[in-house]
């Protein structure tokens, strides 16, 4: 199977919410990001479920050896890209708006080599990066 430790990880917010990934993390080789949309939406959760201040979330993902990536124009400039594309299928049930979120996010894995890790895969619009969940990514590491 190929192997995938070199690769650079772009990690969704909702693959940061296990465990078991976060603690594989810290043997990944390759770059491991997140984007600055990811940082808040993943901050905004410790802050509000956990109490926890942003220097104990900074520290989590330091140990993990993840690092944010800024949101500037290059990013901005996809994710429109990105949303002009995509369909009614990605609009909100409730308010009819397209999920600008994880646009923003998609848009700091604009092509291969990154893979995009998520547990949300249908929730991405495609940007000629590889999107794989946690436990897929995990797999193919130990085969």
């Amino acid at each position: 199977m190929e192997q995938l430790n070199s690769r650079p990880l772009l990690i969704d917010t909702s693959a940061l919410a296990n465990k078991d990934f976060i603690r594989w993390l810290k043997g990944y080789h390759g770059a491991k990001k997140i984007s600055s949309v990811t940082y808040m939406e993943y901050s905004l959760f410790y802050i509000e479920k956990k109490g926890w201040d942003l220097e104990r979330v900074n520290r989590l993902l330091n140990e993990a050896g993840i690092d944010v990536e800024p949101f500037g124009k290059k990013q901005a400039g996809q994710a429109a890209v990105l949303m002009a594309g995509r369909t009614s299928e990605f609009r909100c049930g409730e308010c009819g708006k397209l999920d600008w979120n994880d646009c923003m996010i998609a848009a700091h894995a604009p092509y291969a080599p990154t893979i995009l890790v998520t547990n949300n895969v249908g929730d991405f619009p495609s940007t000629g990066a590889a999107v794989m969940t946690p436990g897929e990514i995990m797999m193919v590491e130990r085969e």
